[in-house]
């Protein structure tokens, strides 16, 4: 994906060069709609509501910790159990960077597509996290769980406006904008969960 983003964006004299036609490729530099994409400032508003977003995660989460483990299947309480609370807070932190980097990758780079996908990225692993914490508040928890409300109030609206912003304005092509959905799943499912067995791993 990010060979594709990166080569064969530019004009009809770069396309030798880069050895890609450009009309193949899933972002075009050439598009009117791109170059004319207005401040991407909004881009720092990934990381900012996702810092909120961890820190409610973060406050509540010791608490509820417990509760989560009586209420998981046994095979997922061998998973959870090792991990303490602060090695939750240092995963989130992880992720809280990794958005703070990316977003200032993106906006010291405006012509590199790749990082504006990476972007997007992170907002559409946000918003399939809201689906799991709404899905956790009403099937584990009957009610609250930790990070709902942000999720809820601001990663909810906020995905909406982003991503259906990017698809109208085109700021990528239509198979980089659909390659975010799987890329969603694997990033919200198989490497965060990788990410939590580092930090339960790490030596204390």
């Amino acid at each position: 994906m990010g060979q594709h983003l990166e080569r064969g964006y530019g004009l009809k004299g770069q396309e030798a060069r880069h050895g890609w036609p450009a009309r193949f490729s899933p972002v075009t530099r050439a598009s009117p709609t791109f170059m004319r994409m207005r401040s991407r400032s909004v881009l720092w508003l990934v990381p900012l509501l996702l810092a909120v977003h961890n820190a409610e995660e973060a406050l509540f989460f010791p608490r509820y910790l417990p509760f989560v483990l009586y209420r998981l299947p046994a095979t997922w309480q061998a998973l959870i159990a090792p991990l303490t609370t602060g090695q939750v807070g240092a995963a989130l932190a992880v992720v809280t960077a990794v958005a703070f980097i990316v977003a200032w990758w993106s906006y010291r780079r405006p012509e590199s597509p790749l990082a504006l996908w990476l972007v997007l990225l992170i907002q559409a692993t946000v918003l399939l996290n809201v689906l799991w914490h709404v899905a956790a508040a009403v099937v584990l928890f009957g009610g609250y769980a930790p990070g709902v409300v942000t999720a809820v109030l601001l990663n909810l609206p906020f995905s909406v406006y982003l991503l259906g912003r990017a698809s109208r304005e085109r700021w990528l092509g239509p198979r980089a904008l659909w390659g975010l959905v799987p890329a969603a799943i694997v990033l919200h499912g198989p490497l965060l969960a990788a990410l939590l067995v580092f930090t339960e791993r790490w030596p204390r």
